[in-house]
């Protein structure tokens, strides 16, 4: 059964008249006849009595067409729907992101789509990068704003908003405080508090330290940045964090001979429609970017 039928059918229904129906619609008299055909076919019953020039529904018509009106009418409340989201966002967002981005980075965009579209309801989940990527690539999740995978899975599309400076960070009095820069060799003599194995940062900072011909001393590992900064601080090891979180309780220093950065940006499922809301989201925060870069 297909729409033209529909159509056609409420059309001969209304005017009595293959002829004037077909005029309606902008196509031949053959053409509604065809689909009026086809459409009996369909349903297995006559639709029409033609008695002279009038075409009048028989009994089994009059008893279908209520039903072909409710599917044109919410075929029509189903398109005024698409149009006005076409137009703004509305319903509800859900967003996945890391704490370290829900706190330092996204606040701005988050505070900017809020103003412009009341009417969204943002449901924000704080999980893990790793956790977010895969469930980005599961299509159980249709935007995530995280740390950037190195290898990412082919089913996500990844980019980059925004680029975090990692550097060593230590307590006000740990004893390479006073240094300008810290040579990562230096630091296997202390005590290291680092990201979890697996995370993504973790594998940036094992990266760093794999041709080392001695091991970190790890005394605690925690999915929190914001742990690690608090337990740094009060001089129980040194880490590695972004750069931006260091403030008056930390002391920053770039490591002698590295660059060390990690991305972080959108990961969406590769071949599939974003809604309206996250494509305005993912919208704002390219402008962040644009801004930040400006």
């Amino acid at each position: 059964m297909q729409l033209a039928q529909i159509r056609a059918f409420l059309a001969v229904a209304e005017l009595e008249s293959f002829s004037l129906a077909a005029e309606r619609l902008h196509v031949t008299q053959p053409a509604v006849s065809k689909r009026i055909r086809q459409l009996e076919q369909n349903v297995n019953v006559s639709l029409f009595d033609r008695i002279g020039k009038r075409s009048i529904l028989t009994p089994n018509g009059q008893a279908f067409r209520p039903h072909a009106e409710r599917i044109l009418n919410e075929l029509e409340t189903f398109r005024s729907g698409i149009s006005h989201q076409l137009d703004a966002p509305s319903g509800s967002l859900t967003l996945a992101t890391s704490h370290h981005i829900g706190l330092h980075r996204l606040p701005r965009v988050l505070r900017g789509f809020k103003q412009r579209y009341p009417a969204v309801d943002l449901d924000i989940h704080f999980m893990d990068s790793e956790d977010a990527c895969q469930g980005v690539a599961n299509n159980e999740l249709e935007l995530a704003v995280v740390t950037l995978p190195e290898n990412p899975d082919p089913r996500i599309a990844c980019e980059a908003i925004w680029i975090d400076r990692l550097i060593a960070v230590l307590a006000t009095d740990h004893a390479l405080a006073s240094a300008a820069e810290i040579d990562p060799s230096e630091l296997l003599a202390y005590p290291a508090i680092l990201p979890s194995l697996g995370t993504f940062t973790r594998r940036i900072i094992n990266n760093l330290f794999a041709t080392r011909k001695a091991p970190l001393k790890i005394t605690l590992e925690t999915n929190y940045l914001e742990t690690i900064k608090v337990m740094v601080s009060a001089n129980l090891g040194w880490s590695i964090l972004p750069q931006s979180m260091v403030d008056a309780s930390l002391v920053g220093r770039p490591l002698r001979g590295f660059d060390v950065r990690r991305p972080l940006g959108i990961v969406t499922r590769r071949k599939r429609t974003l809604s309206l809301g996250s494509s305005t989201m993912i919208e704002l925060l390219r402008a962040d970017r644009d801004d930040a870069a400006g």
